[in-house]
């Protein structure tokens, strides 16, 4: 099957410079505040991962906020700063975010405030990413270093002042080799990459086992908001779909067109039973030309690797096929617990 399309040579020049060497882009993720003395130990009893209470300043973790149901309110990033803790969110998320911690918190000495419009944030990512924050110290940014599966390239974000701050951070990551890339491209690193977004691949639909998130839960430590149904998914495997990438196939169709219109298409199986949802979709420059992917849910039972899904369409089989490509897992997959 073949489809078409057509990369600019900017698009394809940013891409390959990131997934080659190193990009770097504006972010509008959330950015949070936390003081009070109990911040770190609350957050460790709401949240699905070890934010450890006595862990030392510029420690990072990387946990979820699940509702009562299990069901995810957001991935966030805990930076430990020494006095206060800096929470980056997803973007538009953190009042989200302060209203969950409002919620649970009682007694405790915490103290929240959205520092968003105040910071600028930069992304620094690909396999480079690490030798050209080297070559460019001293910065003026706090830098801090996302966790990840080994999968992914090295990422972190670089918190600055303002925005011109960023300005003058960003000119210098270029004069030691990064590439600013636009937002479409930063998108299209993302759906490439198997990473989940905010509203279409994590939102209070889906679980954190669902998302490929498992490797941002510590199933050793005590509870938190939504244990329960999350260890009661776990241990008795009923987690009833996943997130996979895709990769779609169509006769002559154009790519740039199908990836505005995918999202939210139906996945069956041969039988025409609905298997899946697509959740995101974009065109990536390969060494051929490009080929359309995405990311999407499918029924546990249906993944598998190489299997093929049609994409339906209100007429019905819309002719476009979806291939599973891999069922990723951001942060890897189940940590063991400790040793003895």
């Amino acid at each position: 099957m073949t489809t078409t399309a057509t990369i600019d040579t900017k698009t394809d020049e940013e891409f390959r410079a990131a997934t080659e060497g190193a990009a770097v882009f504006p972010t509008d993720a959330g950015l949070l505040r936390l003081t009070g003395e109990d911040a770190r130990d609350l957050l460790n009893r709401l949240s699905t991962n070890l934010v450890d209470p006595d862990g030392a300043a510029g420690e990072v973790a990387v946990t979820v906020l699940t509702s009562d149901r299990g069901r995810i309110v957001d991935l966030v990033y805990v930076v430990h700063c020494g006095d206060h803790q800096m929470m980056i969110t997803s973007p538009g998320q953190q009042q989200n975010v302060i209203d969950f911690l409002d919620k649970y918190t009682i007694m405790e000495d915490l103290e929240v405030e959205d520092v968003t419009a105040e910071t600028a944030m930069l992304t620094l990512t690909g396999p480079a990413a690490n030798e050209i924050l080297d070559r460019a110290q001293p910065i003026d940014a706090v830098r801090v270093t996302l966790p990840a599966d080994p999968e992914h390239p090295p990422t972190c974000q670089l918190l600055c002042s303002d925005s011109d701050a960023a300005e003058g951070v960003r000119a210098v990551l270029e004069s030691a080799g990064a590439v600013s890339i636009s937002a479409a491209t930063a998108e299209t690193l993302r759906i490439a990459g198997g990473q989940p977004a905010h509203g279409s691949e994590m939102s209070d639909t889906y679980n954190p086992l669902e998302a490929g998130l498992i490797g941002a839960i510590d199933f050793h430590k005590g509870c938190y908001i939504g244990q329960e149904v999350i260890a009661r998914l776990d241990t008795y495997h009923k987690v009833q779909k996943y997130l996979v990438t895709l990769r779609f196939e169509s006769d002559g169709a154009d790519m740039s067109e199908m990836a505005t219109v995918l999202p939210g298409a139906r996945l069956t199986d041969e039988a025409g039973d609905a298997i899946g949802l697509v959740t995101s979709a974009t065109v990536v420059p390969t060494a051929g030309g490009a080929e359309l992917v995405g990311l999407g849910y499918v029924r546990t039972r249906a993944v598998q690797v190489g299997g093929r899904l049609n994409v339906a369409s209100d007429d019905g089989d819309s002719g476009i096929i979806a291939v599973i490509t891999a069922q990723p897992l951001l942060f890897g997959g189940e940590r063991p617990g400790p040793a003895g």
